[in-house]
């Protein structure tokens, strides 16, 4: 029995998702345990230098240093998994794109190559999409990373540097307070060793759902350039959301599945404009392809506004949900009328 696009969805999320769990996690805790026996190092070789015996400002400067390096260990840690994770995600999501369409289009006209794409184009397109926003995004502006920003302007701090900041920052309360308190060296020493605030405290809360959600934006923005490139060939793609349901699906995703758009035209979600997900941290929808003269699926209809007030009365939230997001800017009149 041939797969149906619903299946082929189920799929891609299962896919996207996966994704995700394998990144988000695994390379992320390798990274962080990295950076933590590093910072272990630097502060016990510390120990060994001038006025160990006393907790000294000396010694606050020492140890801000050997932190920022740790901090500065991890950011570029996860810098480079991300850009990693930009060429499989492409790939992936031109696979699934293809995979989709195939099988979309066998079910709404009976033919099941609907287009001679050229897929290793649209890989390549997607891929380097895809890393251009990761450097966008993660690089300060005026570094040495080519393609950081398309249009010089004074230096800011990328995601990455900001949350190192929130990193030290961390690190420096448990170090002034042990100035204050005149504690012995040693002590402040295991106090951030053996806590490990580095592995499982703020810092790595924030470093894996840094890699999660951006690993997100990857994997939709390559599907986004995917299907814009497939777009240039036929004049007739559009895009549509689709949240995954599930008891952790929040209000908004239920608002906003099945919006359609033209490729080059952004969602409207509570939180603002957007070309693809994520919308917010921990957004786990994506972009389906798809073709004016394809009817609507099931799988992509509008949730009811019933349902979105459900959902948020469900997470405990007062009064109503704010208005529903402008849904299309496709009249429905147009969607489907070459369908079979």
């Amino acid at each position: 029995m041939a797969a149906t696009p619903r299946d082929v969805l189920a799929r891609d999320h299962a896919s996207a998702l996966e994704l995700l769990r394998r990144v988000g996690a695994a390379r992320t805790r390798r990274i962080l345990e990295r950076a933590q026996r590093d910072l272990e190092r630097r502060l016990h070789e510390a120990i060994a230098g001038p006025g160990a015996g006393s907790y000294t400002a000396a010694n606050v400067r020492a140890a801000l240093a050997q932190v920022r390096q740790a901090a500065r260990i991890v950011q570029l840690g996860i810098r480079g998994t991300l850009l990693d994770t930009a060429d499989e995600a492409a790939g992936r999501s031109a696979e699934n794109l293809s995979r989709y369409l195939a099988s979309a289009n066998r079910a709404f006209v009976g033919v099941a190559h609907p287009l001679g794409l050229d897929l290793a184009a649209i890989v390549d397109e997607a891929s380097s999409g895809a890393r251009a926003t990761v450097l966008r995004r993660l690089a300060s502006s005026g570094t040495p990373a080519a393609g950081a920003d398309a249009i010089p302007h004074p230096a800011r701090a990328g995601i990455l540097e900001r949350y190192g900041l929130r990193t030290v920052g961390h690190f420096e309360e448990i170090l002034q307070r042990g100035l204050i308190a005149r504690a012995p060296w040693q002590d402040v020493v295991d106090e951030i060793a053996s806590a490990s605030p580095f592995l499982r405290g703020a810092p790595a809360f924030w470093a894996e759902r840094i890699v999660r959600t951006e690993t997100a934006g990857i994997y939709n923005r390559a599907g986004w350039e995917a299907i814009r490139s497939a777009n240039e060939e036929s004049g007739d793609f559009l895009k549509i959301l689709s949240a995954t349901f599930d008891d952790r699906t929040a209000a908004d995703s239920y608002a906003v599945h099945g919006q359609i758009r033209r490729p080059d035209e952004p969602f409207e979600s509570w939180y603002g404009l957007y070309h693809h997900p994520p919308n917010r941290p921990n957004d786990r929808e994506v972009v389906v392809p798809h073709r004016m003269a394809w009817p609507i699926p099931p799988y992509l209809a509008w949730r009811s506004d019933r349902e979105i007030a459900a959902r948020w009365a469900l997470e405990g939230r007062k009064g109503r949900p704010p208005p529903r997001p402008k849904m299309t800017t496709v009249p429905l009149s147009r969607i489907g009328k070459a369908a079979k």
